[in-house]
């Protein structure tokens, strides 16, 4: 079950009070995107888009080519996913 959210600045602030061991969202992101928010990434195809996986407080967790292997392993980490808009 996925769960759209609108967030704006104090419902992020608000995002992130609430833990990151409770919420984590995902959203569909560019290479250049990901080598941004994961540094650590080696090297990724060109012009493809990817799911990722952040927790509350904006920490990268995970990376994934499918969302559903993002929504499978935040369900596997107890965490309900949400997906900003």
């Amino acid at each position: 079950m996925f769960h759209d959210v609108e967030l704006n600045n104090q419902d992020a602030k608000k995002l992130a009070q609430m833990g990151s061991n409770a919420i984590a969202y995902m959203r569909e992101m560019t290479t250049d995107e990901i080598r941004t928010a994961f540094p650590q990434t080696p090297e990724l195809e060109e012009n493809q888009t990817y799911w990722a996986l952040f927790g509350a407080d904006g920490a990268p967790l995970m990376l994934a080519s499918e969302r559903v292997d993002i929504a499978s392993s935040a369900f596997y980490n107890n965490l309900k996913p949400v997906m900003p808009n």
